[in-house]
């Protein structure tokens, strides 16, 4: 195991969930799983805990707290930016991740329209695949 990195998967889940495209919050986490697994890098992946949080009724205040406990933990954040401005969530995970001064590989179809979320942005990438080959050039 590659102790020295700990991704955090980040982007939007609840929004997603509530237009039925779930899936595309799944199919990018899956190919940044398989790589990590394959490199033996741990990594969160929140759309995993998802529906627990859900169906169980856990508390704002627990999800969130869950939310800094792996963001601290982390190393580095991917996050797919597309649907950002309908997730407030993944906003909260960008700042909060910025101001430990960590980096962030953001991917998506485009660049996002907000210079202070462009800010917290280390390296944009147009693709998970784009992400994958600048984790395995910086970080490996």
């Amino acid at each position: 195991m590659n102790k020295d990195i700990y991704i955090y998967s980040s982007g939007s889940l609840t929004y997603l969930n509530k237009i039925n495209k779930f899936h595309e919050a799944l199919e990018w986490r899956e190919k940044l799983d398989n790589w990590a697994l394959d490199n033996h890098v741990k990594i969160f992946n929140p759309a995993k805990n998802f529906q627990n949080e859900i169906c169980h009724g856990y508390s704002h205040k627990l999800i969130v707290d869950q939310n800094d406990f792996f963001l601290n933990k982390s190393t580095i954040m991917v996050v797919q930016l597309d649907y950002l401005d309908f997730s407030p969530g993944t906003i909260y995970e960008m700042a909060m991740f910025r101001a430990m001064k960590k980096p962030i590989i953001a991917f998506g179809e485009s660049e996002h329209w907000s210079p202070h979320t462009n800010s917290c942005i280390s390296q944009y990438c147009k693709n998970i695949e784009e992400v994958i080959e600048v984790l395995n050039n910086m970080f490996l």
